[in-house]
Formats: C-alpha cells, structure tokens, sequence
C-alpha cells in the first residue's frame, strides 16, 4: 500500500475517461438519464477518487432526477439539476489521493454519501472526511447500501423516536430500503416488541430480520385491527389518515414519518405540515419528514452493526451502470423491496 497524501497522477490503472450516468435536466429518469464517457475527474486537494464497487439506489436519486415535487427544486436546482451525475450513496477503493490527504492510502476501502453526487459512475470524487473505513468482514456492496436508508432508520429510531431498550415499535412500510433496516436496528437497540406492516410477498422478510408479528396490509387494513398502543409508530408510507396514527401512539410515545405519497407539485408537504400540528394538542408527538443527516459516526455503527452480523441487508436487484435509468425508474414507484444497488463494470 502506498503512502498517504501522494497526489493525483494519472496512470495506466487510472484510464483518462470512464462511464458515468448523467443528468443535464429534469424529468423522467427514462428521458433524462444518459450514460455518457466523461474526462476522470482528478481529485483536488482534500478530495480522493474512488474506483466505485458498488453504489445504492435511493428515493432521493430520484428526486434528484425528477426535479419533484416542485417545492423541493429550492435544494434540487431550479432549472436543471445542481448534479451533472446521479447517485449519492458509494463504496469503493481509494485509487487516487488530492495533496494534502493524509487520511487515506491507495488501495484503502471506503464507503460514504457524496452530497454532490456522482456515485453512479466508475470512478467518483469524495471529500477525504465525507467517507469511512469499511472494516474487515463487511463486503463493498453491504456498504454502499448503510448509507441514506440505514441512517434514516438509526436516526428516526434512536434519535427521533427515543428509542429504549423494551418500547414496542410499529413499522408501517417494513420491506423497502429504510423499513428493512428499521425492522434490524430496532431489534439491535432492544425494542421489546416489532410489529411490521408489508405486502404478502414480504412477509416472511419481515419476519426474518426480526419482527414479533407481521400484518399484510394487501389482506387486512392494520388500523382496523391495532388494538394496542406503541411507544413508536414509524411510518415509512404516510398514508394512514392521521387520527389512526395518533390512536397507535401511546401517552408518552413518537410518530416517525419518513415519507408519504409524492405528487408533481406539493405532495408531501401538507402531510408534513399537518402532522405535528395535528398530534400537538393530543397524545403524543411527531417527527414528520425529517431527512437524515449523514454522519460518519453513525455510519461507522451501521458498519460494526454489519461486521457484527446483527443487521444485513436485503439486496432486490443489481443494475449494470448502463440500466442506471431503469433503476430509478423503478425506485420512482416507490414499492422497492429493500435496496438495489448499481454496480459499475470498469471494464466496459
């Protein structure tokens, strides 16, 4: 391994372009995604390049993609995308180090979140502080899915929700990216009892990662047959009318919303606005769309978590870097079954 804060040089091992999945204006990820051969970027000082193994797939891609709702085009950009490539989530090999970093090695393997993008390529720029180690016995691909999903779930349990050992959790969307994490990591952080809510097919998931009951929403309508109260309801669909989730939450328990139905224009916005509204003069409160924060630390838990054997996750599909488009695409209809990763090929 070589020594730290060498800088960039170009090399044989480094070609001068690489394939990357580009966006130059909103819409649908099928028009606007485009799989261009780009110049590889050189780290600048601070900055490493990382030879990408593995990237995940996240509704906030999408977003990214869509330019939607419109009220989000604050953050998103407001007449194209503030992002030239998609993809935030990354795990990879250190191959080139900017000057100044002496953090880092080559050959050294890292995972992190790229709040400029750019994952969803073959190779990809990252500020030397915004990626962690990945440890021994944690593979590049369970990585590069502990990022926006897995710390939502950490966060909106422990920190938002207060989660404590013994509470009784209630997770309504249990099999996508966050639920299949919140299902793991309340269990990690000693809940008492896990009740999970998913489709039929995704039942025996739930059950596996550790949840005591399971309810099929296809079959019966969970807010018709919850008798009991929870100290947290997390709710990772949002379509629940909100007295039947104030009538799940206990005298002194949290309602978690990470997310509810999207529309071009506003949709989630009044659900986010109208929930701790409407639990605050009632039992309870809420914490209503709340993105998570990245946190090295946090991301370091999730990766001891990982090597610990005591959450892992659950992988629906691997795109080729080329079916970029088509992984968005699916993630915009918002029934993933866990995560899908993009894996690029640097020999194509």
């Amino acid at each position: 391994m070589s020594q730290p804060g060498i800088p960039f040089e170009p090399s044989r091992t480094i070609p001068d372009t690489m394939l990357a999945a580009t966006t130059e204006r909103f819409g649908r990820p099928e028009d606007v995604v485009r799989m261009r051969r780009i110049t590889t970027p050189a780290p600048e000082p601070g900055e490493i390049l990382i030879d990408v193994a593995a990237a995940s797939v996240n509704a906030a891609d999408w977003h990214w993609a869509t330019g939607l709702p419109m009220f989000s085009r604050i953050a998103l950009g407001f007449r194209r995308p503030k992002r030239s490539i998609a993809g935030t989530d990354v795990a990879g090999t250190v191959v080139a180090l900017g000057a100044g970093v002496t953090t880092w090695s080559l050959g050294d393997r890292v995972c992190g979140q790229l709040e400029a993008g750019g994952s969803f390529a073959e190779y990809a720029l990252a500020p030397a502080d915004r990626v962690v180690a990945v440890p021994d016995g944690v593979d590049l691909e369970t990585a590069a899915t502990l990022g926006i999903a897995a710390e939502t779930a950490l966060q909106g349990l422990r920190d938002w929700g207060g989660l404590t050992e013994g509470q009784s959790v209630l997770i309504n969307g249990a099999s996508g990216g966050v639920g299949t994490f919140a299902v793991q990591l309340a269990r990690a952080l000693g809940a008492g009892r896990i009740v999970a809510v998913g489709s039929t097919a995704n039942i025996e998931t739930a059950a596996g990662l550790g949840a005591d009951e399971v309810i099929d929403y296809t079959t019966t309508d969970p807010t018709g047959v919850l008798t009991e109260t929870f100290d947290i309801v997390f709710d990772n669909v949002g379509v629940w009318p909100l007295r039947e989730c104030r009538r799940l939450v206990g005298d002194n328990g949290v309602y978690v919303m990470t997310t509810a139905p999207k529309s071009p224009w506003l949709h989630p916005l009044p659900r986010m606005l109208a929930t701790p509204l409407y639990f605050g003069a009632t039992r309870g409160k809420a914490v209503a769309g709340r993105t998570a924060a990245y946190s090295p630390e946090d991301l370091r838990t999730l990766l001891g978590l990982a090597a610990a054997g005591r959450i892992t996750p659950v992988i629906e599909r691997r795109f080729p870097l080329a079916e970029a488009a088509e992984a968005l695409r699916l993630q915009g209809e918002f029934h993933a079954r866990g995560k899908s990763l993009i894996i690029p090929d640097p020999a194509g």
